[in-house]
């Protein structure tokens, strides 16, 4: 007798038998007890997910001598005849051969005779998304009325390849990846029936490489057994054996990697990619490990981040449903991850990514590994989102306390101005004192209270103060009820715009019209305010508080305005703080 491969040898007989399909394995169960058996289906899922195995069961399901039954006995002649594919009534044809509208005629001819033996007749078109866009449109209405005794079973690997009016007259089932815990439950009792001696770690490292494909994992497993031979010959197969047979990279080496790059240390990066390209690892497949290892360090991160610290290793249940790992390597990668910001982590994923793209599809493979893990080695490193917000917050607080401390430097240097409130009778301005004298010597003067009725207030378009933002009182045209002037309109926009009030706050007022504003400002803020989009910000502010059209103009003499004194102590001037700012969050300003 002729030597059957693993894949074959351990085909699913049943229902029961299909590993991590579970929900599909229920659906049809269901179906064949109650009756309701669809006359198409359509299975779909990456290769070796059991498409074809599965629909050779339900072919037994329906034609077993006791059925239809959703457990077949695989003992009666039907049974028999379908398992060695020689049964007359099953037609297993592969849709890539028979793609054209000759065959799908053929199909149509023979479908209408009864079945030879069997109860049904029953056709399997495998990789049926190879069949031609005309041999579909022919095979349509067969599709959604055949025979009551016929049935049709599509398996596809691309679904999306598949016309609408196809998938429309189908129940469709999608096959999911399988476990890498439950290939390995199936992988250690094919071991133990074939006599190979190979520890738990290898059978996870077989796991792991088929990528949720159990056909993938027994031919691997194969391999290994040619390799090894029975398990009285020689001793266990172990993962270093099996990386010399498969020419895969160990776990050992994803986490070194994953360590020295979160380390910033791009030199010890290129040395773990030399040893496992000396070692022969392919170096495509370790590429693509390395995009799962860091998306399992994210969400470790983001898991313990709602959870709490060491919550993670211990809940089995919603780790494995993100991560198809076991407990302790869960608990190593908790342990690596750290205080890594998980922000920090997506950035190291998405460079991560961006570098497997280009390893996939480069003649330099090595080359392009090496140059992506540098770069996300030495990436600078992040700030906290919070920690900056709070950060800023304190400056603004210090900025705020700034423009005060300019008021009341201000207010001790120059005069009351003349549209100032009107003071009580009681206590009267003293008009003749000189402007600057020291408080002491104002105090030694005998009181003077001028006999003069006080002056007219001048027209408001002939009011020029030349005194700070923050000094500067109007009552001509404000909003009724709320503050009155310069000030007033300063604290409006502070309550729209706090960044273009600090900038304002670092000015002069020139002048102030019925018509609009005149501005001094310098450097930075005035460049910032003469932007066109901010000017025509302000003057909608302007607008809205003086109920009126003005215009924003700046000083010409700018220069001559107010001069940049040192910042008392315990103070920091809007440029420092500004630069501050820029520092935390590494920008430039344009």
């Amino acid at each position: 007798m002729s030597y059957l491969v693993l894949a074959r040898k351990w085909r699913p007989q049943g229902f029961s038998d299909m590993v991590g399909q579970q929900h599909i394995a229920r659906v049809l169960t269901n179906a064949i007890e109650s009756g309701r058996i669809a006359h198409c289906y359509l299975f779909t899922g990456v290769r070796g997910v059991g498409k074809t195995s599965a629909a050779r069961i339900l072919a037994k399901a329906l034609n077993c001598e006791a059925g239809p039954t959703p457990t077949p006995c695989n003992e009666c002649a039907r049974c028999g005849e379908i398992n060695d594919g020689r049964s007359i009534d099953v037609y297993e044809i592969d849709g890539a051969s028979n793609r054209g509208i000759d065959e799908v005629r053929q199909i149509i001819e023979n479908v209408r005779y009864q079945p030879a033996a069997a109860q049904f007749k029953v056709y399997i078109i495998d990789e049926v998304h190879q069949v031609t866009k005309d041999a579909f449109n022919a095979l349509l209405k067969t599709l959604e009325e055949p025979p009551p005794f016929a049935k049709f079973i599509l398996a596809t690997t691309e679904v999306h390849r598949l016309p609408e009016t196809i998938l429309s007259r189908c129940q469709r089932f999608d096959f999911r990846r399988i476990g890498a815990q439950d290939i390995h439950g199936r992988l250690r009792r094919i071991a133990e029936v074939e006599g190979l001696n190979i520890t738990e770690g290898a059978l996870t490292l077989i796991s792991r490489a088929a990528q949720g494909s159990m056909r993938d994992a027994q031919s691997l497993l194969e391999q290994v057994l040619s390799f090894a031979g029975p398990a009285e010959e020689g001793g266990a197969v172990d993962e270093a054996l099996l990386r010399d047979i498969l020419g895969v990279a160990e776990r050992r080496v994803l986490y070194e990697i994953s360590s020295a790059v979160l380390a910033g240390d791009a030199a010890a990066c290129l040395r773990l990619v030399a040893e496992v390209a000396d070692d022969g690892v392919d170096l495509a497949a370790l590429s693509r490990e390395l995009v799962e290892h860091f998306r399992n360090l994210l969400v470790v991160r983001l898991m313990e981040g709602t959870a709490g610290p060491g919550a993670v290793a211990g809940n089995d249940t919603g780790s494995r449903r993100l991560m198809d790992l076991t407990g302790e390597e869960i608990a190593l990668l908790s342990d690596q991850v750290g205080s890594v910001d998980a922000e920090a982590l997506m950035g190291y994923y998405r460079f991560i990514v961006q570098g497997d793209e280009m390893v996939a599809r480069s003649p330099y493979p090595r080359f392009d590994l090496e140059a992506s893990l540098v770069r996300v080695a030495t990436l600078p490193r992040t700030v906290n989102i919070a920690g900056a917000i709070e950060e800023l917050q304190r400056l603004e607080r210090k900025l705020e306390g700034a423009g005060e401390a300019q008021v009341v430097r201000a207010s001790d240097e120059l005069p009351a101005h003349p549209q100032a409130a009107p003071q009580p009778r009681a206590a009267p301005v003293r008009d003749s004192e000189p402007v600057g004298e020291p408080p002491s010597d104002r105090e030694a003067k005998p009181e003077y209270v001028s006999p003069e009725p006080d002056p007219a207030p001048p027209e408001p378009d002939a009011f020029v103060p030349d005194v700070p933002f923050s000094q500067v009182e109007t009552e001509a045209e404000t909003p009724e009820p709320g503050p009155a002037g310069w000030s007033g309109f300063l604290a409006f926009v502070a309550g729209e715009d706090r960044l273009l009030a600090s900038y304002l706050e670092q000015g002069r007022l020139v002048e102030i019209s019925g018509v609009g504003v005149r501005l001094a400002l310098q450097g930075l803020y005035r460049s910032h305010v003469e932007k066109k989009e901010n000017l025509a910000v302000l003057e909608g502010y302007l607008e809205r508080f003086f109920k009126r059209k003005m215009t924003v103009t700046m000083d010409s003499s700018a220069s001559e305005g107010k001069t940049d004194a040192p910042p008392r102590p315990g103070e920091e001037s809007g440029a420092d703080i500004i630069d501050e700012t820029l520092r935390i969050f590494g920008g430039t300003v344009k």
